[in-house]
C-alpha cells in the first residue's frame, strides 16, 4: 500500500473519496467530543440519585460509530460517570453537537496528529487522527457542563471509481468510522 502524507499546510489534497472522508473525519471528531460531554451529563440526568446543586465531576468515555456513506448523525454512547445514548452531528467545521435525551452538548475540537494512507490501486483510504476537544456549551440537562479531553479517530473507506480511477466526486463505496473520546467533565 502506498502511504502518502499531506502537505505541511495540513489540508488534504483532493484524494479519492477525501471530500466525504474529511467531512466525516471532522464530524467524527466533533461528535466524539460532544458525545463525551453529553454522555457525562446524559448519564447524570438518567441516574437514580437525586440531583444536587454541587457539580458532578469524573472521567467520561464516549464512543461514536458510523458505517454510513451519507451525511447524517452517528450513534454515540457515553459511559463512565454517566451512561447515555444519543446522536452526534458534525459537519465540516471544528464545532459539533451531541444530542442526548434532555439536552444537547456542543464542543470544539483541535486536530493534533493525522496519518493518512491511500492505495490508488484499490481506492482504500485509511486515516488515523488524534487530537483534543473542549466542551463549549450545553442546553437542557447539560446547561453549565464543562470539560475537555483527547480523542482518537479511525476512518477507513473505499472510494468510488469513475472511468477506472478513484474519485472523490461520489460517496465512498463503503466506510467504517470509529471515534473515541475521554476526559474529565463537570456538570
Amino acid at each position: 500500500m502506498n502511504t502518502q502524507q499531506y502537505p505541511s499546510s495540513g489540508a488534504p489534497p483532493a484524494l479519492p473519496g477525501r471530500k466525504f472522508a474529511m467531512r466525516k473525519l471532522l464530524a467524527a471528531a466533533a461528535v466524539t467530543s460532544i458525545a463525551v460531554t453529553g454522555a457525562v451529563t446524559g448519564g447524570m440526568a438518567a441516574s437514580a440519585s437525586p440531583v444536587t446543586s454541587q457539580a458532578v465531576r469524573g472521567t467520561e468515555y464516549i464512543q461514536v460509530m458510523s458505517t454510513s456513506t451519507a451525511d447524517g448523525p452517528a450513534v454515540a454512547i457515553a459511559r463512565g460517570v454517566f451512561t447515555a445514548a444519543g446522536q452526534a452531528h458534525f459537519g465540516e467545521t471544528r464545532i459539533g453537537t451531541v444530542v442526548f435525551p434532555g439536552g444537547t452538548i456542543t464542543l470544539s475540537h483541535r486536530v493534533g496528529r493525522e496519518t493518512p494512507q491511500v492505495d490508488p490501486r484499490t481506492c482504500l483510504d485509511i486515516i488515523s487522527q488524534s487530537g483534543t476537544y473542549q466542551i463549549v456549551g450545553g442546553t437542557g440537562r447539560y446547561t453549565g457542563i464543562g470539560g475537555h479531553g483527547t480523542y482518537q479517530l479511525s476512518l477507513e473507506f473505499i472510494s468510488a471509481r469513475s472511468h477506472g480511477q478513484c474519485t472523490s466526486g461520489r460517496p465512498p463505496v463503503a466506510q467504517q468510522e470509529l471515534l473515541r473520546l475521554s476526559g474529565p467533565v463537570q456538570l
